[in-house]
């Protein structure tokens, strides 16, 4: 599944656009965990048992019924307890470059998985969509406008970054020497 920026240009360059005011949250480890749900359980099923768990929940900075708190080294967001999307919605997941040397993670859904992404972006301009991998949140990028074309793109600090944490989307062993992803935090 080689997945070059030329495949992703076009959905890249209007997710950069769309993301423009995105909030990447940190990846330290143990900044982060999410809330215990019943559907991890479901989502993981699906998977390889060696596979991370990639989840994705809608998150914002305001707390409110049935969000749990999440505390960061800059602050705190709150996410809804159930996953909006999982693996299961994605079919790709790179690490890219733009022209700038930018470093991101693009991921492309299933047309299932995109019909969920517009829909929950939709209803939610101005919250964000955290990623979450083995209970550690990765990025958490402000929906900026509904996301249409069943992709997403977030900055990621590096390239070794983009790609550990695209290896890990994909359910791959990320390389142990020189990691730029941070370890799972444990729950």
């Amino acid at each position: 599944m080689q997945l070059t920026l030329r495949k992703l240009a076009p959905a890249l360059v209007v997710m950069t656009l769309a993301l423009a005011g995105c909030k990447t949250a940190p990846t330290k480890s143990g900044a982060a965990a999410t809330p215990d749900t019943a559907g991890q359980q479901q989502s993981s099923a699906q998977q390889p048992a060696t596979a991370s768990v990639v989840e994705f929940y809608v998150a914002q900075t305001q707390s409110g019924p049935g969000l749990v708190e999440v505390s960061l080294p800059d602050g705190k967001i709150y996410m809804q307890q159930q996953p909006v999307l999982t693996r299961a919605d994605l079919t790709e997941a790179a690490a890219l470059v733009d022209r700038q040397g930018a470093n991101f993670v693009g991921l492309r859904f299933s047309e299932a998985g995109a019909r969920k992404l517009n829909d929950i972006s939709s209803k939610n301009v101005g919250n964000m969509l955290a990623l979450v991998i083995d209970r550690e949140l990765i990025a958490a990028p402000r929906i900026g406008e509904p996301l249409n074309r069943g992709v997403l793109a977030f900055g990621v600090p590096s390239a070794q970054a983009a790609s550990d944490i695209a290896a890990r989307i994909r359910g791959e062993s990320a390389p142990a020497a020189g990691g730029g992803a941070p370890a799972p935090a444990k729950p």
